[in-house]
């Protein structure tokens, strides 16, 4: 276990007894927002999106590992993205520790504490078990890493301004706006 991952346990002090646990089915849709936030809870929305961001990176770095050790049936323990993944992690885990949440943001901040939670969790498991690749090995990391996006998932629907699938990013978001520039002229 990293010293980092070690010292993100006390956020487990954080959790919500009131909310499912992981891997509880969501609720069909997310509650009504507010038609206004408070100051407070607005500078919260706007100092936590590179948290939650980061979040989703591990997400995908670790998912990104699971999928090149079942892919290639070689053992993956030592790849760059784990400590990638791992840096973002203790990074995202100092944001959260360090930011006390307004009284609106506080669910907020529960599930990114409990997403932080799963994903070091599927960050040990996968230094541990992806030394060779077989089905309990993939289990043992998968399962915390699902339980991990579901907090996320929980998160964006909890405050307005997270997204867990940036579409803006995607290869949709070049359609729905002015024609990109052309980069390579044919040969006249």
């Amino acid at each position: 276990m990293t010293a980092r991952f070690a010292a993100m346990l006390p956020l487990r002090l954080l959790a919500c007894e009131a909310l499912p646990g992981p891997g509880a089915a969501a609720p069909d849709r997310p509650r009504p927002l507010p038609e206004t936030l408070d100051d407070a809870t607005l500078a919260y929305v706007a100092a936590m999106r590179e948290t939650f961001d980061q979040l989703r990176q591990v997400a995908g770095q670790l998912a990104g590992v699971l999928v090149l050790a079942v892919a290639s049936g070689q053992g993956v323990a030592g790849h760059p993205l784990l400590e990638l993944a791992d840096t973002a992690l203790g990074t995202a885990a100092d944001a959260v520790r360090g930011r006390r949440p307004p009284p609106r943001g506080a669910h907020h901040h529960r599930h990114l504490a409990r997403a932080l939670e799963q994903f070091g969790l599927a960050l040990t498991a996968a230094r541990l078990n992806l030394r060779a690749s077989d089905e309990a090995a993939t289990d043992a990391i998968m399962a915390p890493l699902r339980a991990g996006f579901s907090e996320l998932q929980s998160a964006a629907n909890v405050l307005p301004g997270f997204e867990v699938v940036a579409f803006s990013q995607g290869c949709c978001a070049r359609h729905s706006g002015p024609p990109l520039p052309v980069l390579i002229r044919p040969n006249t």
